[in-house]
């Protein structure tokens, strides 16, 4: 199965049908029977199978759990800035040697994260004036959002989303890059995905457009019970 740079490509099939075990795969979360994943970096097609999680996130996959999993006792802020590509932060010699670049650095990234924030919900959001407060005060729906912004602070190529539409708006991840998501709102994937793929035990059985695929005799008969 291909997921084309650039696009919205959903993944849809019923519940225990493998989607969230192939995105642990993807993610070395989970490791596969057998098979390969491949992920086209700078023109070659490489292997990221058996990677450790953290070296294919820096490789530019990105993921979204079911579970936002921001920090919720981490200010609004601070969650954005664990989740930034810069790791300065984690030679800390460094950072002891040269703490005039340690300042901009730290100075750079809050900036990256009020543009996000501003680029995304306005001047007046909410993530901007709370940006002190504890992630949790936020509600519901704006801690998802918050789960799915943190993403922007990444230079990621492809991102995993799973279930990540669930109470935010959906118009927001037409602004990220390649997505690959688990989505069951089928009016979501009509509206958002150009390219949609049905799972059914742990297997591909139909990929193309989401009319295409919703279409389908066995996708209607088994998934949608039309």
């Amino acid at each position: 199965m291909l997921i084309p740079r650039g696009k919205i490509t959903a993944l849809i099939g019923g519940n225990g049908a493998g989607k969230t075990t192939m995105f642990n795969i993807i993610s070395n979360f989970m490791e596969a029977d057998s098979g390969d994943v491949l992920y086209k970096k700078n023109g070659s097609a490489i292997s990221i199978r058996g990677l450790p999680p953290f070296k294919i996130t820096r490789m530019g996959i990105g993921r979204m759990f079911q579970d936002d999993h921001i920090f919720p006792n981490m200010s609004v802020l601070d969650n954005m800035l664990l989740a930034d590509d810069k790791y300065f932060g984690e030679t800390p010699f460094i950072s002891f040697l040269k703490p005039k670049r340690n300042k901009n650095v730290e100075k750079e990234r809050i900036e990256k994260a009020q543009k996000i924030f501003v680029d995304l919900f306005g001047k007046s959001n909410p993530f901007w004036e709370k940006k002190g407060d504890p992630a949790k005060s936020l509600s519901y729906g704006q801690q998802r959002l918050l789960g799915l912004t943190r993403l922007f602070m990444g230079s990621y190529e492809l991102v995993l989303l799973d279930e990540a539409t669930v109470g935010v708006n959906p118009q927001i991840i037409q602004q990220a890059m390649a997505i690959f998501l688990i989505e069951h709102n089928m009016k979501v994937v009509l509206d958002l995905a150009d390219f949609c793929s049905f799972m059914s035990h742990g297997k591909i059985t139909a990929f193309g457009t989401p009319e295409d695929v919703i279409g389908n005799d066995e996708v209607r008969r088994t998934y949608l019970g039309v």
